[in-house]
């Protein structure tokens, strides 16, 4: 077993049985085979309050005015090496649930911005790396995927975490993920790109 807390999950779907569920278990399922510890957030699973923009956070440093599940993500983001964000396409962004937790990452922004210091453990980008997982229920569109692109590449670069690569599907709506041979070969890929990353930063 790799002893490590340093791969994070995040399932931002609102549909617990849906393609963004469903390639997260499946991604989580080869990187235990793989030995690689890992956490799951689940956006379904936690109570967060909306960031009010209430400027809490620019006066104390890594703390924010709310008290909720949000302490936990922020403590996984903390120490993370290895971020997968998973999100369907809702109107040409992620989900509202997943906006609500990328809306209290202002919090880590304001680290940098307002107080000068990085709320990350570590600041090498060398050995850190950010994934995004799209899916689109229509069609594929040019730029079908960019809004959930420029979102959590922000909250990458306040990670000070490299977008390593952002995996697209579309046409969900009419074939599920789990029967796309893309798919199953994107998220073999995926863990074992992750599974030699963790190993890398181990050594």
């Amino acid at each position: 077993m790799i002893k490590t807390d340093d791969v994070l999950l995040v399932m931002g779907s609102h549909r617990n049985n849906g393609n963004t569920a469903y390639f997260i278990k499946a991604l989580s399922e080869q990187l235990t085979q793989a030995g690689v510890k890992h956490q799951t957030v689940d956006v379904n699973q936690l109570k967060i309050d909306h960031c009010l923009d209430c400027a809490y956070c620019k006066n104390n440093f890594a703390k924010c005015v709310f008290d909720d599940d949000m302490n936990d993500v922020y403590e996984a983001l903390r120490t993370a090496k290895v971020v997968v964000f998973a999100s369907p396409v809702y109107f040409n962004g992620v989900t509202s649930k997943l906006k609500t937790l990328v809306d209290r990452c202002q919090m880590i922004f304001l680290c940098d911005f307002g107080h000068k210091t990085p709320f990350v453990s570590s600041v090498d980008r060398e050995e850190k790396h950010g994934y995004i997982v799209s899916f689109g229920g229509a069609n594929a569109y040019e730029q079908q995927f960019i809004g959930n692109e420029i979102t959590l590449d922000l909250v990458y670069r306040n990670l000070r975490m490299p977008l390593r690569e952002h995996f697209k599907y579309s046409n969900t709506d009419r074939q599920h993920v789990s029967t796309s041979e893309q798919a199953t070969e994107d998220i073999r890929r995926l863990a074992t790109e992750i599974e030699k990353e963790v190993k890398h930063i181990e050594r």
